[in-house]
């Protein structure tokens, strides 16, 4: 019995610590995303690039299936259909997945391709409008809108965005595919929206 006792009291502490951590706003969840133009690939990329950035802040992600999964299980349905869901909304969901912050917005592409020299060069353009919506304030508390970047920006202009990132940008390259510079081009453009939350919440 004792031993029993000691478990229930081990388990009770585990789910108080949890919910601590959640409600400290370490919790984050990287939904809801909508997308205009982009592959699968291209758009896994933003999530998996957020998730880097809140990572490397010592934030704790919550995993994906588990956002979609609240989200979509939530009654009323929350509609996407319009520029950003209603605070309220936002709420709703971020106590569902017991997240203290949400980060979340829209990304659009344009790839196009032209012809220098002896081959096609393809290039690809993302612009992102980014929001962290806080649990405790009931409100969007940081947002950016129109951030662009593509995918054939030099290097030497990305130091800050490489360096909230856990992995380095994906090279740029020249002919070939549209998905990898859609990736290149999102992870430039999230960077840049990011790179100021990540100051504020490091104040």
């Amino acid at each position: 019995m004792s031993k029993l006792r000691n478990l229930m009291a081990v388990t009770v502490l585990s789910g108080l610590s949890a919910l601590g951590f959640a409600q400290s706003g370490r919790d984050v969840a990287l939904y809801p995303w909508t997308f205009t133009d982009g592959n699968k690939t291209s758009r896994q990329m933003v999530v998996l690039t957020a998730k880097r950035i809140a990572e490397n802040q010592g934030l704790h992600v919550i995993a994906q299936d588990t956002a979609y999964g609240k989200f979509d299980s939530l009654r009323p349905k929350i509609s996407l259909d319009k520029d950003l869901p209603a605070e309220p909304d936002l709420a709703r969901f971020a106590r569902a997945v017991h997240a203290g912050n949400l980060i979340f917005g829209h990304v659009s592409w344009h790839t196009r391709s032209k012809w220098v020299g002896t081959g096609p060069k393809t290039i690809s353009s993302a612009k992102v409008d980014v929001y962290v919506f806080n649990l405790k304030e009931g409100k969007v508390t940081y947002s950016k809108e129109g951030i662009e970047a593509r995918s054939d920006e030099k290097e030497s202009t990305l130091k800050d965005v490489a360096a909230i990132l856990f992995t380095p940008i994906i090279p740029m390259i020249s002919g070939g595919p549209a998905t990898p510079r859609e990736q290149r081009a999102v992870q430039i453009a999230l960077g840049k929206a990011l790179l100021d939350w990540t100051k504020m919440i490091n104040r």
